[in-house]
Parts: structure tokens; C-alpha cells; sequence
């Protein structure tokens, strides 16, 4: 059973607008919706992480022989572990919605219909963000590999806050992208 052919349960429209809607295309880009600096940022992170476990092994070892040892060596890790909180809740506080915005990504679904376009969570009711209709203009299909996955942009109307400053919202590493442009040129 493919990905599209799964029911999926759209979030109500309006009243005036209950006809059922037709789905288009689904997709969930995965791991392949991380940003492109994610894994870049993971091997900075490596060192970092190994000398913490040397520190670590270093307070350690040899296992502390004596009691008074032993609470040097407890000290000494709760210390560290305050740093390493501490920065970590510092990173968290001022990148709360990049940090939340990654940690999403891999389970983002985009779904396009006959009436808009909706990025959607498994454990919200609530799209994350829905684009009507009226409010896209033309998809333009980029770049794609050989197994379909590629980049794409949704042309919005003029001044549509959620477009960029060039007027597209852009997608990278799509699923099936020349089904999402078809999706969106056949309104």
C-alpha cells in the first residue's frame, strides 16, 4: 500500500465549503526534510560529545578507590553535567523554533487537494500551515534525482505572508516532486 493510498483524514472545511475534497498528492519527505546544514552541524557536535565522554572517563578512572574519592568524582560530574544543561538550555531558549522546527521536519506530511494545500502533523488535529487555493499561482518543479525525489516552489500571490521575499515557498527533497507540481498545476 503506497503512501497516497492511505486514508487520510483531512481537517474540516468550512460550512460553505463541504463538499468532499479531493486528494492530489501525499507526501512525507522524512529524514530528507531536514535542513541541509543538519548534518553538518552533527560532526561539529561529535567532538564536543567525545570530550565529554573523556571527561567523563577521566573522573572516573580508575573507579574511585577511597569515600572521599568517590564524592570528588560524584562533584565533579554533577558540575559537569550542570555545564552541559546549562548550555544546552541557552542553545534551546534562543533557537526554541529552529530547534522545534527539526525536530518536526521528518514527520511533516504535505497534502495537496483540489482545494489547498496543508502541512500536517500525526499528533495535532490542526494543520501546521494551510494554503488555499486562491493563494497559489503556478508550481515550478527544480532539480531531480533519479528516484524522483527533487526540489520544487509554490508561486503565491503578490504580498502573501508566507512566501518568500521572491514571492515561493520552496521545497527540497520531495518525494515524487513531478507529482506535487502536477498536483498544483492541475487546479
Amino acid at each position: 500500500m503506497h503512501e497516497q493510498d492511505a486514508p487520510i483524514r483531512l481537517p474540516a472545511l468550512r460550512r460553505a465549503e463541504q463538499r468532499p475534497e479531493r486528494i492530489l498528492y501525499v507526501a512525507r519527505a522524512g529524514f530528507g526534510a531536514l535542513p541541509s546544514g543538519s548534518g553538518t552541524i552533527l560532526v561539529f557536535m561529535m567532538p564536543q560529545l567525545l570530550s565529554l565522554g573523556f571527561l567523563v572517563w577521566a573522573i572516573w578512572w580508575p573507579y574511585p578507590a577511597s569515600m572521599h574519592a568517590f564524592v570528588r568524582a560524584i562533584l565533579c560530574s554533577i558540575v559537569l553535567a550542570g555545564a552541559v544543561v546549562t548550555v544546552a538550555a541557552m542553545l534551546i531558549r534562543r533557537n526554541r523554533g529552529f530547534i522545534s522546527a527539526v525536530v518536526q521536519a521528518p514527520f511533516i506530511s504535505i497534502t495537496v487537494t483540489d482545494r489547498r494545500m496543508l502541512w500536517t502533523v500525526p499528533w495535532e488535529k490542526q494543520p501546521l500551515i494551510e494554503i488555499g487555493r486562491r493563494r497559489m499561482l503556478r508550481g515550478v518543479l527544480g532539480s531531480v534525482d533519479r528516484r524522483g525525489r527533487g526540489n520544487a516552489a509554490v508561486e503565491l500571490v503578490a504580498g502573501d505572508p508566507a512566501a518568500d521575499i521572491d514571492g515561493h515557498i520552496h521545497f527540497d527533497r520531495l518525494p515524487q516532486v513531478a507529482r506535487f507540481v502536477g498536483a498544483i498545476e492541475s487546479w
